[in-house]
């Protein structure tokens, strides 16, 4: 048995989504108010005789793993090993499985690492007093102290190093964690962090994979031994600072719910926009924005603000970030920060105009035409030739047409310059950076035809209970139906024909994306549509069906 099939042995897809989510029993299944999308209504139905779910309201389903996948925001590598956590299995055949004691260790190091650190900050000493004391100047609280476990790192040049070893570490082992280095002469290692106040970083189930920290010097200290004011870990098997958003784990929810991220540039500032009530917020981790962090964040929305300063916002820089967003059809605002050096700041000065600075953010292309045309002397020929100039190029950049057409239009207003000129001018102007690739498809939603209707409801039916199933094999040819079912009608009557029954069949499609999303759908409508009539008006409308398909052209 492989590994997927031995965790879908092992698990209850009931069990584990009640652990993310609280179900209510619907007749034979279980509902619940989707996660995935903001509802009044509950339209998430799970079917433990399945071992399937479906949202009627946003349109995702599938199996345990594409639910761990999709909640947690991970690739199908790592849903499996979560859930063989889960299952206690062993992934001895998976693919990368080889290290996975390796990565343990590691795991397992980073925590100790941490609790090591925050016994540190809970010390009565001159040291950790101070540190409480910055942290309280900084209006940042206990419990978000305790939340983030803050902590700090010694003064001894090995005391981590000697408590992970006491715990059974090999040095080589704490050395590939990250948090020791080569001590100078290549014998031997001391710790990485030292006098130091420590931030540990999270993957987006929780775990720590790595520290930043921050001087200690002129707070607790008069002076700094090494280093300079931040240091991080590097990268390792755990930790890849372009895939990592400081605060995930603790926003995600928040995410979902409210349906956008901020995005800011430090630890601090992730903390205080907690403390204001502002929980979507995240940091990049010594980084700028890349596409592996947009990625993660798409998962949960596709509506981002970005935290900047007045003229950080206008760098290029910023503007890569901004079109790597609009490589992935991102919503994305502004946040400007007026009056304060960043988030944290505000935050402590003024909780309430960071919550009001959030609500003020406005579309990237608004802030670029606010910024430009603010410096430009209407009356003059040339200021409007170098607004053109400046703005064309980021309007070329919009992947929407309706959108450029709409800047274009507002630019000619603003501008009084006919709009004629500016296509013409756009046509010729230069990328503000340069054009992207890449081409994302979408999906277009057409009005159902009476053949597709009367298709799904069939089907729906058919895959609720099998006995109509039987019937619909016996009197239905798979070229009668909609094209858009056919193919999954064939391959459940050779899956039937062979196994008599239908219960793995979303295993059999495994390798078809699409057909298992289609066939999970229309076996969970039919339980919608169909569980609470009594069953002579089931066969009446199943019978109505058949005679309504037979008719169509």
């Amino acid at each position: 048995m492989n590994p997927v099939e031995e965790i879908k042995s092992r698990l209850d897809i009931v069990e584990v989504i009640s652990s993310y989510i609280n179900l209510d029993n619907s007749g034979a299944n279980l509902k619940a108010r989707c996660p995935f999308h903001n509802e009044k209504t509950a339209s998430f139905m799970v079917s433990k005789e399945k071992q399937i779910w479906h949202c009627f309201g946003c349109d995702k389903g599938g199996d345990i793993i594409s639910f761990v996948q999709e909640y947690e925001g991970v690739d199908f590598k790592e849903a499996i090993k979560i859930l063989a956590e889960k299952a206690n299995i062993a992934l001895k055949d998976f693919s990368a499985s080889s290290q996975q004691k390796d990565y343990k260790d590691v795991y397992q190091i980073n925590k100790l690492a941490t609790d090591f650190y925050c016994h540190n900050l809970e010390e009565d000493d001159k040291a950790s007093q101070k540190v409480k004391e910055y942290l309280a100047g900084r209006k940042i609280n206990e419990s978000s102290v305790s939340n983030w476990r803050l902590g700090l790192s010694g003064e001894a040049w090995d005391g981590l190093l000697k408590f992970l070893t006491a715990q059974g570490f090999k040095e080589q082992d704490i050395f590939q964690a990250g948090i020791t280095v080569r001590k100078k002469d290549g014998n031997g290692y001391v710790d990485r962090f030292r006098k130091r106040l420590m931030f540990p970083l999270f993957d987006t189930q929780g775990r720590v994979v790595a520290f930043t920290s921050r001087t200690l010097n002129g707070i607790a200290y008069d002076e700094e031994d090494f280093g300079g004011k931040y240091i991080n870990s590097p990268q390792s098997v755990i930790y890849d600072k372009s895939r990592l958003l400081y605060g995930w784990h603790l926003a995600k929810d928040s995410i979902r719910k409210n349906n956008y991220v901020i995005v800011v540039e430090g630890n601090m500032d992730v903390i205080a926009a907690h403390q204001a009530g502002t929980k979507n917020t995240v940091a990049v981790s010594g980084t700028a924005l890349t596409m592996e962090h947009i990625k993660i964040i798409k998962r949960y929305t596709n509506n981002i603000i970005l935290s900047f300063d007045g003229d950080a916002a206008g760098s290029r820089a910023a503007f890569r970030s901004i079109s790597l967003c609009w490589q992935e059809d991102m919503n994305v605002k502004i946040l400007l920060l007026k009056d304060s050096k960043d988030p944290a700041d505000m935050v402590k000065n003024n909780p309430e105009a960071w919550v009001i600075a959030v609500k003020d953010s406005i579309p990237v292309m608004d802030y670029y035409f606010k910024r430009i045309l603010a410096g430009v002397d209407l009356s003059r020929s040339d200021h409007k030739k170098i607004a053109v100039s400046k703005l064309l190029p980021i309007i070329k950049y919009l992947k929407s047409k309706v959108e450029q057409a709409h800047y274009l239009k507002l630019l000619s207003d603003k501008l009084q310059i006919p709009i004629e000129l500016l296509k013409d001018d756009l046509g010729q102007a230069k990328s503000f950076l340069e054009e992207p690739t890449l081409t994302v498809s979408r999906n277009i939603k057409v009005k159902p035809d009476i053949k597709f209707i009367i298709s799904e409801n069939l089907l729906a039916i058919s895959y609720y209970r099998e006995i109509y199933f039987q019937k619909m094999m016996a009197e239905i040819d798979p070229e009668i139906l909609a094209p858009e079912f056919r193919d999954l009608y064939k391959k459940a009557i050779i899956y039937y024909t062979k196994h008599q029954h239908l219960d793995n069949f979303v295993d059999y499609l495994e390798l078809d994306k699409q057909e298992k999303e289609n066939w999970i759908k229309l076996s969970l409508l039919g339980e919608e549509r169909y569980a609470s009539l009594p069953e002579l008006d089931l066969a009446s409308d199943f019978t109505s069906l058949l005679n309504r398909i037979r008719t169509q052209d």
